[in-house]
């Protein structure tokens, strides 16, 4: 019983790292799910995502998912080099180029050498509006995408706990 002296110091440590280690794999698997759904990289995804780690202070991280709407220039054929003149975007992976509607008419322009998928707000010429769609939060939000987020992380976490005290529980018996 004497060797088990102190354990209760290492708890925290070991709750620390495996938290640091779930969040590090949501993280990994936010832009893992999130572009075989959605017609956009793993780079645009991560890039709004900010990771706050577990401290000994402080047992609690998390990932926030931030970023812009995109524009629906972004899901045309090309991309936003795209000379396209109907406005057929892709968003979804799983979904074909669909046809851009509405009224007044949706029209592509290019627009200081950016091309956009642009509405005229009125009857007139100006003003115009720039079309943009979901952003990478939503996408994240899903109510696909979501559960395999949240299922994968759960059964992670309780991986790491039981490995990490298994591994201070050892250390600390030697």
């Amino acid at each position: 019983m004497k060797k088990m002296r102190g354990f209760e110091k290492e708890v925290p440590a070991a709750i620390q790292s495996a938290l640091n280690r779930t969040i590090k794999h949501v993280e990994t698997k936010v832009g893992q799910v999130v572009p075989k759904l959605y017609n956009i990289t793993k780079k645009e995804v991560i890039g709004g995502t900010d990771t706050r780690y577990a401290s000994r202070g402080s047992l609690n991280a998390f990932v926030t998912v931030r970023g812009k709407r995109f524009t629906l220039a972004r899901f045309l054929p090309g991309g936003l080099g795209s000379s396209s003149k109907i406005a057929k975007v892709k968003i979804k992976k799983a979904a074909g180029y669909k046809r851009v509607g509405g009224d007044p008419k949706v029209f592509v322009q290019k627009v200081t050498g950016n091309t956009q998928v642009m509405r005229r707000e009125g009857r007139g010429r100006y003003p115009v509006d720039v079309m943009r769609t979901i952003a990478t939060a939503q996408m994240v939000e899903n109510k696909d995408v979501a559960p395999i987020i949240q299922k994968s992380a759960n059964a992670m976490l309780a991986k790491r706990v039981e490995h990490e005290i298994e591994r201070r529980l050892r250390r600390t018996i030697r």
